[in-house]
C-alpha cells in the first residue's frame, strides 16, 4: 500500500465551523482523496472531543460535529484503518525506541505512527513534532506545499 494517512489534526481542519482550508491544500486533499486513509484512532480522537461538548452542554456543535463524523466514516469505509496486530507491534517498536531516545510520545500518535509504517503510508499532520523522531515520514500539508 501506498499513500498517505490523514493525523486527528488536518481531518479536524476539514470539520464544520473551521476556517477555510487553503486553496492549495483543498485542491490536493481532492485530488489524492483515494490514496489517503483515515487511521481509527483519529475517529477515535475526534469522538472524545464530541463527547467533551456534549458534557460541556454545547449541543449544537456537538450535534454537527457528530453528523460530520457519521460521513466521515462513511466516506473513507474500507479506508479507515485499525490498529491491528500487525501495527500494534510496530506500536510497541516505535514506542520503545521512543523512550530509548529519551521522548516519551502519547499513544494515540504512536498508534498513528505504527499504522502509517505497517502500511507504508506518509502521515499528513499539522502536528509534526509530535511524530518527529517516531521513524516514519510525514508532510504538513499546510506549510509543506512544495512536497504535495
Amino acid at each position: 500500500m501506498a499513500g498517505y494517512l490523514v493525523d486527528t489534526s488536518v481531518i479536524s481542519a476539514l470539520a464544520p465551523g473551521k476556517p477555510a482550508v487553503p486553496q492549495a491544500v483543498a485542491d490536493w486533499l481532492r485530488a489524492k482523496a483515494s490514496e489517503i486513509f483515515l487511521p481509527t484512532v483519529a475517529i477515535a480522537e475526534i469522538e472524545q472531543g464530541i463527547c467533551k461538548l456534549r458534557r460541556q452542554r454545547s449541543r449544537a456543535r456537538s450535534d454537527a460535529l457528530t453528523r460530520w463524523l457519521d460521513e466521515l466514516v462513511l466516506v473513507y469505509g474500507s479506508r479507515a484503518l485499525p490498529l491491528d496486530t500487525v501495527a500494534a507491534r510496530r506500536a510497541g517498536q516505535i514506542a520503545d525506541a521512543a523512550v530509548a531516545a529519551g521522548r516519551y510520545p502519547g499513544f494515540a500518535d504512536v498508534a498513528v505512527a505504527a499504522i502509517a509504517a505497517a502500511n507504508t503510508l506518509v502521515i499528513l499532520t499539522r502536528n509534526v513534532r509530535h511524530f518527529a523522531g517516531l521513524g516514519v515520514p510525514l508532510i504538513d500539508p499546510f506549510d509543506d506545499h512544495s512536497r504535495l
